[in-house]
């Protein structure tokens, strides 16, 4: 960006905090700035975008147009009390829409805490459940398992016995035969 000789500072302020950032390895092609170059010791930018208090004063950069125009209207040459006014309503309706959103914000939070907690409470309930079921699958598959194994022996007995009963029939059969005759 060139900079125009009638151009003050205040409005290179606005014009940096309005342009949006640079990709990271756009076009491949680093685009010269007026800015002071940056010293070998500072951070990279892509270190500082994971440092929480970089990302804090890049969300502050919103507010640079208002602090330059607050700049401009302290230099005694450009004081106008309708531009205070002005800004100074223009600020207060900000920071009402801002405070409504944080409001409004907080409140979804709370839900969405609360709804979670609901959640979390009916998973521990259905883990809970699963559990109990699972266990009583299990003991259900044992008892069948021993019903079963009582079930052979019991049809087993009952087969030996019924074998003995006609062992014992023919036998005691064959004896009075001969003794009826």
């Amino acid at each position: 960006m060139n900079r125009n000789p009638g151009e003050s500072a205040v409005d290179r302020l606005i014009a940096l905090a309005q342009q949006k950032p640079a990709r990271p390895g756009s076009a491949g092609v680093d685009e010269p700035t007026d800015l002071e170059t940056i010293p070998l010791g500072l951070p990279s930018p892509r270190e500082l975008e994971h440092n929480p208090m970089w990302k804090a004063l890049l969300q502050l950069r919103v507010f640079l147009p208002y602090v330059a125009r607050l700049l401009e209207m302290s230099s005694p040459s450009q004081q106008s009390t309708a531009l205070t006014s002005e800004l100074r309503n223009e600020v207060r309706q900000t920071v009402g829409a801002l405070e409504s959103s944080h409001r409004d914000l907080r409140l979804a939070v709370q839900d969405q805490t609360v709804e979670i907690k609901r959640i979390e409470e009916s998973m521990t309930k259905a883990r809970e459940a699963t559990e109990r079921n699972a266990l009583e699958v299990t003991e259900l598959a044992e008892d069948v398992r021993s019903m079963r194994s009582l079930v052979k022996t019991a049809i087993t007995i009952l087969v030996l016995l019924f074998l003995t009963l006609i062992g014992t029939v023919v036998f005691v059969l064959l004896r009075i035969k001969p003794l009826l005759h």
